[in-house]
């Protein structure tokens, strides 16, 4: 395995989803809300693509554009199911950070059908990183925030995307979450 698949792999979303899960545990610690967490925004969104990644059908990272849609469907619902499950449980930060996700991937996904590929793990280590500061300047979202540079050189190293790729995953997910973020504290 090279370093940048490495690099990758380590700071997927994956990795990153479940520290903001934990992240946020520790400011809400409710266990069933960290449940709920791990398993409809870290692992359920991934199902299918760990599955035909096994197979040999395409490549974890996969970095097929027109292939990426169904994956974003599947994550989206999920986002959207955790967050409506939190809202009826009463988990506010819970539901501000699942909704992040759901509206963050929503926008990617448009993007990426309609007009480029977006670095889904730029947006998927910035967005977290946003919400972890925005919910309570935690040391954690600035510590993935430093990360933001190795992902991104590693990213375009790789060829995986271009610079305006891993920029506007970038923007993309700040924006997006601070948004969200703004909106559900004002609720």
């Amino acid at each position: 395995m090279n370093l940048h698949k490495m690099i990758a792999l380590v700071l997927s979303p994956v990795t990153i989803s479940l520290i903001a899960s934990l992240g946020t545990y520790v400011l809400d610690p409710n266990p069933l809300n960290l449940l709920l967490s791990i398993v409809l925004v870290t692992f359920c969104p991934i199902i299918s693509v760990l599955r035909k990644s096994i197979t040999g059908e395409i490549d974890i990272l996969v970095p097929d554009r027109p292939s990426r849609g169904p994956f974003f469907i599947q994550a989206i619902y999920c986002y959207f199911l955790a967050s409506a499950i939190f809202i009826i449980l009463g988990g506010k930060l819970w539901a501000m950070l699942s909704l992040s996700y759901a509206m963050v991937t929503t926008v990617v996904a448009y993007v990426n059908h309609k007009y480029t590929k977006v670095s889904v793990h730029m947006a998927g280590l910035a967005g977290p990183a946003t919400f972890l500061i925005y919910i309570n300047s935690s040391w954690l979202g600035y510590m993935l925030f430093a990360f933001v540079p190795l992902l991104a050189w590693s990213r375009w190293k790789s060829g995986s995307h271009s610079i305006a790729q891993i920029a506007l995953g970038i923007l993309v997910s700040i924006l997006v979450t601070l948004a969200i973020c703004v909106l559900l504290s004002s609720i």
